[in-house]
Parts: structure tokens; sequence; C-alpha cells
């Protein structure tokens, strides 16, 4: 059992490394009261086996600057991983879940604007041999994403504690980028915790100047870090997809409200008669129904439309994921979105 291979010390780790995650070894050291030399070998070993990562993503100051879509996919039998297999490599797919239902596949996608959605969908999904029938619903607003949803391991203090060392001021005034800060995107998006003497010679500059840069973009917001784990070492070993329904004069209140909740890993609008979205990680799929009672005291105008189990999520913001989520595989982001900037 992967249970067997990690203990509450990586737990902690890893919910220390969610909230800051290129937090120095010292700087875990004392949260966890352990040496910083131990905490630096549970950590090579987390990611060595795949059970944790940090990675680099577009931060929210770019957010508004993507249209992302949603998509369902029909499969013909037996093409389900063939079809998996042939998004997954794509820069364009964030995410790709194979889920229960009629629709096989809900796949994550996100261009620049609504026609360079239209042509990936055209020529990009419904071309791939298998592809019986596919349908898209555009995000028009996020309330939760899956960065922000951590392990409950650490005391408030010591999250507390590392919040507060993680603290950046934002600088004021455009921000220009180049090639430089490009290929730092490209690098930490590969391991988000690549010391800076690393990330300076890969990148073909200087160590201060590598160091300047990343601070800059993730102060900014253009970028941000995020420690992921394999799911099934969590306690929420279950992933469940719901659309819901209600009516436009509650969807913003009612989507923050249930952003709050613990299990929520991802709530987000949508444009279309399913008009919101979660994502949700569970104990086990039985808590569901209780899920969903919750979901309907906190709001009564709500009606959940449709929901599907998800049986093995495939990619994950640039991670390739096996059965047990451990990553076992990296696909390089396209880096020309820090263009916008």
């Amino acid at each position: 059992m992967l249970q067997d291979h990690v203990d509450e010390k990586d737990l902690a780790l890893i919910n220390a490394l969610q909230v800051t995650p290129r937090a120095s070894w010292a700087q875990l050291g004392r949260a966890l009261e352990l040496d910083p030399v131990t905490v630096a070998r549970r950590w090579e070993r987390l990611t060595g086996t795949g059970l944790a990562w940090v990675t680099c993503v577009v931060g929210p100051a770019l957010h508004s600057e993507f249209c992302m879509a949603y998509v369902e996919i029909e499969c013909a039998p037996g093409r389900l991983d063939h079809i998996a297999a042939a998004l997954s490599p794509e820069p364009q797919v964030r995410y790709v879940h194979h889920i229960t239902g009629p629709y096989g596949l809900l796949v994550v996608i996100a261009l620049r604007t609504p026609a360079e959605v239209s042509a990936y969908l055209r020529r990009s999904i419904g071309p791939i041999p298998g592809v019986q029938a596919y349908r898209a619903e555009m995000r028009t607003a996020g309330y939760s994403e899956a960065s922000r949803w951590r392990l409950r391991s650490l005391e408030r203090s010591q999250q507390h504690a590392l919040e507060s060392a993680d603290a950046q001021p934002v600088t004021a005034g455009a921000v220009r980028v180049d090639g430089v800060d490009r290929e730092l995107y490209r690098l930490l998006h590969e391991d988000g915790r690549m010391p800076f003497t690393l990330l300076a010679d890969r990148a073909g500059t200087s160590e201060p100047t590598a160091r300047r840069r990343v601070k800059h973009l993730l102060a900014n917001r253009l970028l941000r870090l995020r420690c992921e784990v394999a799911q099934s070492i969590t306690g929420w070993p279950d992933t469940a997809v719901l659309w819901a329904s209600l009516p436009p004069q509650h969807l913003e209140p009612t989507a923050r409200s249930l952003a709050a909740l613990p299990d929520v890993r991802l709530c987000c609008a949508l444009a279309g008669q399913r008009n919101l979205l979660l994502m949700v990680w569970l104990r086990s799929l039985g808590d569901l129904p209780r899920l969903e009672a919750v979901i309907s005291e906190r709001s009564p105008h709500l009606t959940v439309v449709d929901r599907a189990a998800c049986l093995h999520t495939v990619k994950q913001m640039g991670r390739l994921l096996d059965g047990e989520g451990r990553s076992v595989g990296h696909v390089a982001p396209n880096t020309e979105v820090l263009a916008a900037s």
C-alpha cells in the first residue's frame, strides 16, 4: 500500500510546502521541528517516488487572458486510452480525467480566445479516432482552484509562521517579461523548488538575476507555485464532479460559499445551463450524498444536474499521473503565455 510509504511527518512536510512552496530547508525544519537535512531527505524520497512535487503555473494576474473550456468526450469502446494519450502531451490541455457516465473523459483546455477554442475542438479533438461526440462549456469565473486545496496536517501556529515567512510585496507598475522569464517559468514548471544556482545555469543568467526575476514574477502574481500530492496518500482518495444549475442572481454568492467547503477542490462558473461546476475530494464515494446534502442546505436555489466519479486523473497541470496519482511524467508548458503581460 502506498500509505505504508508515508507518515505524519511526510504529510506535514507536504502541507508546509503547500503553504510556502520554496521555503528553505531551515525554515521547514523549524516549523516541523525536524533537522533540515532530514527534511531534505524526506522531500527527495517523496519526489523520487512521484508522491509529491512542486510545480509552477500561470498566476491570477494572467487568468483573464485565457478562455478555459471543460470538454466532455464520448469515446468509442476500446478507444478511451488512445484518446487520453493523444491529448495528454498537448500543452493546451491542463487536465485529463477518466470519469463515469456516457462521456468517458473530462478534458480541461486553456487557449487565448473563443475562436482558438473552436479551432482546437474542431481540428485537434474532433478528428481523433474514437471520438464519437463531445460537448464543451466555457468557464466564466473561478471561485476556488486546486492550488488552494490543503492537507490538514499542520498546527495552526505552524501554518501561520510559514505564511508570515512567505509574504511578498507586490511591485507597483507594469511588469515586462522576456525570454529569460519564460525560461524560468519552464524550469519552475519542471521543478518549482529548483535551486537558484541551477535555475540560473539552465536559464543562461546569473544567480542574482534569476532570484530577483523569480521573486518579481511571483510577487506580481504572473506565476504561482503549487505543491501537489498523489491523491492516494492524502486521506481523500476519491474524486467526484458535480454540475449544478442555479439562477444567475444567486450564482456568485452561492459559488463563494461552496468554495469555502473543505472538500471542494475546484469551483467555477460555466456559460451553459449547468452553470456551476464543483470538483471535490472525498474520503470515500459514500460521502457524496452527505456532501450534496450540505450543499443543498447552504444553497436552496441550487439543483445538482449531473454528477460523475473520477476513476483516474491522467494529466494534472503538466504532470502525467499513474493510477495511484503518482507523477510519472512531465509535459512542458507553453511559455508564450507570459507574453500577455
